[in-house]
């Protein structure tokens, strides 16, 4: 069925627009200010910040729990904060693995509520031409490259690394897995955005904070936007509305999820209700693994 959802004020990332959508079923047919030629059917969202479903970073899903404890776990940090979608990093230590942990990822998260990208997380004696161009052709969209001491960046060969990465170009993303001490984290990437400008590697400039949102530039990169979470002509219809009051005016979508998640009324996945008010929908298996053909096709600009 074809309706309009009128005057959204739509927040995504800092930045808020004023649009109306027309809508059928889970897509989007045509994003634009107002509708008003138009007969069908309306709904107001004038009292609401609309906002994109967020995604999630969790390399540590408890796959292997009961169901119980997968179910209260996608509950709590999920379904009733607004997200409809994980980023998740399989271990890899050795090449000989990959196909495998990716093989008995995808079973684990069969029964998924919510939708996944799958990346894997390597040592960096692992990032080499040969094992960059399996991943290319698994589609992997991300490689978080575990990085115990600086001078190991010496060693990788970066420009058959780069060669072997093109044209699919999923970003690198650095883990400090034994660095604690925040200022000493700092320079540790300081020194990796700067190796990664000057190799011309794609790359994410940041540790990825887990159970936070993603901030969309890094969402582009990886190629999840503009598949997922987002709002536009020909996409997907997964939305948050959280009550518009002055509480929710004064944040960006980030701080949405982190302050107000008790002023989150609605979520939409895929054109359909998973949560009104306190009620949410638990579907195990809805969940679908994403696959990313082009990481970084689009750009972000805030």
């Amino acid at each position: 069925m074809t309706y309009i959802i009128e005057n959204a004020h739509v927040l995504k990332g800092q930045a808020v627009s004023n649009t109306s959508f027309m809508v059928d079923g889970e897509r989007i047919i045509s994003a634009r200010p107002s509708f008003n030629q138009y007969n069908y059917m309306r709904m107001d969202a004038d009292t609401y910040i609309m906002t994109p479903t967020h995604v999630l970073f969790d390399p540590n899903l408890p796959l292997a729990g009961p169901f119980k404890e997968r179910k209260d776990y996608f509950l709590k940090n999920f379904l009733l904060r607004g997200s409809t979608i994980v980023l998740t990093a399989v271990k890899v230590h050795f090449e000989r693995e990959l196909d495998l942990r990716l093989k008995q990822a995808k079973s684990d998260l069969m029964d998924s509520p919510i939708d996944y990208v799958i990346g894997i997380s390597i040592p960096a004696r692992l990032l080499n031409p040969v094992f960059v161009r399996k991943c290319k052709k698994a589609k992997i969209p991300a490689l978080f490259l575990e990085i115990g001491d600086m001078k190991e960046l010496d060693r990788i060969p970066w420009g058959w690394v780069k060669e072997a990465m093109f044209p699919y170009n999923s970003p690198i993303i650095p883990v400090f897995p034994d660095c604690k001490n925040k200022k000493e984290k700092q320079l540790q990437l300081n020194v990796w955005a700067e190796r990664m400008k000057r190799e011309g590697i794609p790359a994410v400039y940041e540790e990825l904070a887990e159970l936070s949102p993603i901030r969309r530039a890094i969402l582009k990169k990886i190629g999840i936007i503009p598949a997922k979470s987002n709002l536009h002509s020909g996409g997907e219809l997964s939305y948050n509305f959280y009550q518009k009051n002055e509480e929710t005016a004064m944040h960006d979508e980030n701080g949405l999820f982190s302050t107000c998640s008790h002023l989150l009324s609605v979520t939409v996945d895929k054109g359909k209700v998973i949560r009104a008010g306190r009620d949410v929908y638990y579907r195990p298996g809805k969940g679908e693994n994403v696959i990313i053909n082009t990481p970084g096709f689009f750009t972000e600009n805030h």
